[in-house]
């Protein structure tokens, strides 16, 4: 079975973002701040993955990515 777009929809798209953005800020506060602040990080991170979630169960997950995108034609040759 083939996946061309890899899942890539606006609710991953966000939410991958708000947890790049949960890492760097936890992982920096490990390790240059306080505490309080990496455990902030870990918080945020959890609210991407919710976010990501919401945003799929909205519709904006990999499945209308799926019924938007125009069918291929059957020939066998892909066209990019």
């Amino acid at each position: 079975m083939e996946h061309e777009n890899h899942y890539h929809s606006t609710a991953a798209w966000v939410g991958v973002s708000i947890m790049l953005v949960a890492t760097v800020v936890g992982c920096s506060a490990a390790v240059f701040g306080p505490g309080w602040l990496m455990w902030a990080g870990l918080g945020l991170f959890v609210v991407g993955a919710l976010v990501w979630y919401a945003l799929s169960k909205a519709g904006y997950g990999a499945e209308a990515y799926e019924v938007a995108r125009p069918q291929e034609s059957g020939s066998g040759a892909r066209t990019r």
